[in-house]
């Protein structure tokens, strides 16, 4: 009997040692950010179906590993805690099976790893609906880490949107700490309470991944006024705008650029612009484009668009481009209010008269430039033609020499005269004046033998009279020039 009652305890003993799920730590104490290894481990339980949920309180469970072998199911699970202190790892169950709770020592910072503080900001602390706020996340650490922009998730009755990030120098705990900024911008778009926040921060430190506990901001968004009208911001927009030409062709587009920074989206610039512009028999209005920008500054959560309107005037005169409001919710009057982007009118003119003009005023300066191009030929040659008969004068060596040299002399390179009475009537046409008879009488007298003093003198009064012989003004149909 005694024997018989040992051997069913050893059985019961064994087989509730079977059915046990056991679970350990890899260490006792860590610092915040460190991640700890829990393995949980059962012979007959699939550790797959295990409920972690209890550990959601104080940790985070980043990864676990499912492993089998003989000594039966085995499951790790990587965690990291969310709090400072003197922890708890929970009890957890399967199939009516329990492990027993852990102790664990969580400190802040340790030798390996550095203190770290987050926490959020909201500009302004209490937006309104439809206004544009500056979210930010401010990390504080020794410099050591490596940070990863952290992912917000995605909640009704809010926008975001990423914008740049930036790194200073701050304060933790009274002692200078380098200071990692995340800048988010968030549109409220319903009012009411509402809450931020990110479970955990990732950082690298010398290849080592660890995580922190993230922060969280509560906030307010104030209603607008039932009455205001959609698509409009209670943000003042800055707007910037080409200028338009005072003059611009007919049935040619024109390209119209508009910058606008504010509270707007896509929509509503596009829906402010459909109310506003409207195609006419005078204006032509195309869809416009309108394209995102980078805005300066890396923490602006404004939005900044660059409007491209494209216009084609249908009528030549006056044509007028409208002016154009973009509306927008003064908080501070409590009214309605507006940017202008003024218009002008523009003088629209047909370019097929103005390549006309063009064509006219071309053919008048061609005209003009050959004309001129001809009186410069005309007056080389006629210049040219006196040197020659003036040098012929000078080089007579007789009487009979000095009458034919005055005959041969012509502005226009006319031949020599048959008489001397000839050529003047020739000169007299060429120049428009008479020559002195004295010097054609005193010149034939001295062809048929009539001396008379003075014969060197009459040859430099030849020179003289002559050298001063120029052309008539211009006549087309006087002159035939002769090459």
């Amino acid at each position: 009997m005694v024997r018989m009652f040992v051997a069913l305890t050893l059985l019961a003993c064994g087989m509730a040692h079977a059915a046990t799920l056991t679970a350990r730590l890899d260490k006792p104490a860590v610092a915040l950010g460190e991640a700890v290894t829990l393995t949980l481990q059962s012979r007959e339980s699939d550790l797959d179906k295990l409920d972690t949920a209890p550990l959601d309180g104080a940790f985070d469970v980043f990864s676990r590993t499912r492993s089998q072998g003989a000594e039966g199911d085995m499951l790790v699970l990587t965690l990291y805690p969310r709090r400072a202190g003197v922890l708890s790892v929970p009890a957890l169950s399967i199939e009516g099976r329990r492990s027993t709770a852990l102790p664990l020592t969580v400190t802040d910072g340790s030798d390996t790893v550095p203190r770290v503080a987050a926490h959020w900001t909201l500009a302004p602390a209490e937006p309104r609906v439809n206004e544009p706020a500056r979210l930010t996340l401010s990390i504080c650490d020794d410099g050591s880490l490596q940070w990863r922009r952290p992912t917000l998730p995605i909640a009704a009755g809010r926008l975001l949107r990423e914008l740049g990030e930036d790194e200073g120098v701050g304060m933790q705990g009274g002692e200078p700490c380098t200071l990692h900024r995340y800048y988010w911008a968030l549109l409220a778009t319903q009012s009411g309470d509402a809450t931020v926040a990110v479970p955990m921060l990732d950082a690298d430190r010398f290849g080592a991944r660890l995580r922190f506990p993230g922060a969280e901001s509560h906030y307010r968004a104030l209603a607008l006024p039932a009455w205001l009208p959609a698509h409009v911001p209670p943000v003042a927009p800055q707007v910037s705008a080409d200028p338009l030409p005072e003059r611009w062709p007919l049935q040619r587009p024109l390209a119209w650029r508009v910058d606008v920074t504010g509270g707007y989206s896509e929509d509503d610039l596009q829906a402010l612009l459909d109310l506003q512009l409207r195609d006419s028999p005078a204006l032509g209005v195309y869809p416009p484009l309108i394209e995102t920008e980078p805005v300066d500054a890396v923490d602006s959560p404004l939005s900044r668009y660059r409007i491209t309107l494209y216009l084609q005037p249908r009528v030549d005169g006056r044509v007028i481009v409208p002016t154009l409001r973009l509306p927008w919710y003064d908080t501070g009057r409590g009214q309605l209010a507006s940017v202008a982007i003024s218009g002008r009118a523009l003088d629209v003119f047909d370019p097929r008269w103005r390549l006309a003009r063009q064509v006219i005023v071309a053919g008048t300066a061609a005209l003009l430039l050959v004309a001129a191009g001809w009186r410069v030929r005309r007056m080389v040659r006629w210049r040219l033609a006196r040197r020659r008969g003036l040098r012929a004068i000078r080089a007579a060596a007789d009487w009979g020499s000095l009458a034919h040299a005055v005959r041969r002399f012509s502005l226009t390179g006319q031949p020599e005269a048959p008489s001397l009475g000839a050529w003047q009537r020739r000169m007299q046409q060429e120049t428009g004046r008479c020559v002195d008879e004295k010097l054609v009488a005193a010149l034939e007298a001295r062809c048929y033998g009539q001396a008379s003093p003075g014969e060197v003198d009459l040859r430099a009064a030849w020179v003289l009279a002559l050298s001063r012989a120029r052309p008539e003004s211009v006549n087309l149909r006087q002159w035939s020039v002769r090459p």
